[in-house]
């Protein structure tokens, strides 16, 4: 299957704010460098008005923002663009906040007939309740629960495969 990673707005001047926040990144950046060493896209896209995107997760994707107003990424432009030019059958969606551009990003998505991963250990949102009712409508919606770890040992299928013990090392590792 192939798969695109879309890493949503995680900005300076909103990540101190989410619950969590450190255990969020932590997770997120591991599954962005897990990404790259799949040869997974990853699109990074920054809300209008928050602030840069964090150091950590910009040096993980390897790759530019792009800037947008609209809650829901494939509102934007720029975003609808890369999706069809890629072509993927799944979307993984990481970021903040949940109950906001992540649900309606995913429902969005869904929408349109992609198969979307919501990795509840990369998504967060100021107050827990927000994160827990996005993540069961999503859920409700089609979107597929699960954890960055399992998505990628999901993806690698077995320990035969080439990538197996570069990625190993990403889960083994205790620092983002």
């Amino acid at each position: 299957m192939s798969y695109l990673l879309l890493v949503i707005d995680f900005q300076e001047r909103l990540l101190k704010h989410i619950h969590g926040s450190d255990d969020v990144l932590r997770s997120a950046v591991k599954l962005i460098r897990a990404c790259r060493v799949l040869g997974v896209p990853i699109i990074l896209t920054e809300q209008i008005k928050l602030g840069e995107t964090i150091r950590e997760v910009r040096e993980a994707a390897g790759v530019e923002p792009i800037l947008k107003s609209s809650f829901s990424c494939v509102k934007c432009e720029q975003v609808r663009g890369f999706l069809e030019k890629i072509r993927p059958k799944a979307v993984i969606l990481a970021g903040i906040e949940a109950h906001i551009c992540i649900l309606q990003t995913a429902l969005d998505l869904l929408e349109l007939g992609y198969r979307v991963y919501i990795p509840v250990d990369c998504i967060g949102s100021r107050r827990p309740i927000d994160k827990e009712v996005a993540v069961q409508r999503m859920i409700s919606a089609g979107a597929i629960p699960t954890t960055w770890e399992t998505l990628v040992y999901e993806m690698l299928g077995s320990a035969e495969h080439e990538k197996f013990r570069e990625i190993l090392e990403i889960v083994k590792s205790s620092d983002s």
